[in-house]
């Protein structure tokens, strides 16, 4: 480690020190640590449940992938938040102890990206995936296999990966002293900063308007199926009963795979929007950084940015549950299994 001097700036913050403090205190102390627990525990289920329904169905394979990424997120996430609360509280002001705890707390998070973007990939191809299946259900439904979309989520993630290494791979911990509190902080420096953003930015910008377009695509197929089985149920007395029955239950189990992932692009999109925000005000803001004027809002934007991709990864199990019939009785048979 290198020991550096640093001051902040000495404008008047819009949000105060302490304020901050004690909101840094409910999200990582408090909201994170439950998250995280709570997505690291609803995914672990969902891995479970999802290879028990099988992964040879291309549908889901890819929500297997993306319990396991998110699950993967929320455990790091626990574990930066044990990292902050032992620097905040036994370790503090111990000197070498306390700095090697941030290095942790510090290199959880840049771990967690390389998991968020397999999760960012992993949505984005589940949408896509839907949708065409939905627009052009004869020209690709067949030719969309598992494997197929396994293989694209493997080479996109792979490439964000290959990425995240060559951006991150320079960074080193450094020790950066305040004068203003006479006190010291460990942090990591010379990441490819700009490269980052960059990536980082277009990555989250391209997953979400192509996740808000396939939610609109179908939201709208949505109804119009909803329309046209009520239209055919009216007039089912006079058609095959079999004939009928089939492509009934065909129909519902689309319906109800649509609606999941409608449902899941939707929680996505809401999670993603304080990211939006960020970076939008910092790009428009020239004062909205580290060291500006609005460096606390910087910071507390951050912070919900984190939280709101914890959510993120913690609620899929309830859309799984209460809108996927074969998750359900997956996850009941299991449940069942296990009570007896």
């Amino acid at each position: 480690m290198s020991n550096v001097t640093t001051e902040p700036s000495t404008h008047h913050a819009v949000i105060s020190d302490l304020t901050l403090a004690n909101l840094g205190v409910l999200f990582k102390l408090v909201l994170n640590p439950t998250l995280g627990t709570m997505g690291t525990c609803t995914n672990a289920i969902n891995v479970v449940v999802f290879y028990k329904m099988g992964l040879s169905d291309g549908v889901t394979q890819n929500f297997f992938i993306l319990a396991v990424s998110d699950g993967c997120m929320a455990f790091g996430s626990l574990i930066s938040s044990a990292a902050y609360l032992l620097q905040t509280t036994i370790y503090l002001g111990m000197g070498g102890p306390e700095y090697q705890i941030q290095v942790v707390y510090w290199a959880t998070l840049l771990g967690g990206l390389f998991v968020q973007n397999t999760s960012l990939v992993t949505t984005v191809i589940i949408a896509v995936v839907r949708c065409c299946c939905v627009a052009m259900p004869l020209q690709v439904k067949h030719r969309l296999t598992a494997s197929r979309q396994l293989a694209a989520i493997l080479v996109f993630s792979g490439a964000s990966v290959a990425a995240l290494i060559y951006l991150v791979s320079p960074t080193h911990a450094v020790v950066v002293y305040n004068p203003r509190t006479n006190s010291s902080l460990a942090l990591l420096a010379d990441l490819r900063w700009y490269e980052y953003t960059l990536f980082s930015n277009t990555c989250i910008y391209i997953g979400f308007i192509i996740v808000i377009i396939c939610a609109v695509i179908l939201t709208i197929s949505l109804k119009r199926s909803s329309r046209f089985r009520e239209t055919s149920a009216s007039g089912s007395s006079s058609t095959s009963g079999s004939t009928t029955d089939a492509y009934a239950k065909d129909s519902r189990r689309e319906a109800r795979v649509v609606k999941t992932v409608v449902f899941v692009a939707v929680v996505f999109i809401l999670c993603y929007i304080p990211s939006m925000v960020y970076t939008v005000t910092g790009s428009v803001v020239s004062e909205f950084s580290a060291n500006g004027v609005y460096r606390n809002a910087n910071m507390l934007t951050i912070m919900v940015t984190e939280t709101s991709f914890l959510v993120n990864a913690a609620v899929n199990i309830f859309i799984y549950y209460f809108h996927n019939s074969r998750y359900r009785t997956t996850f009941n048979a299991i449940l069942d299994k296990e009570t007896t």
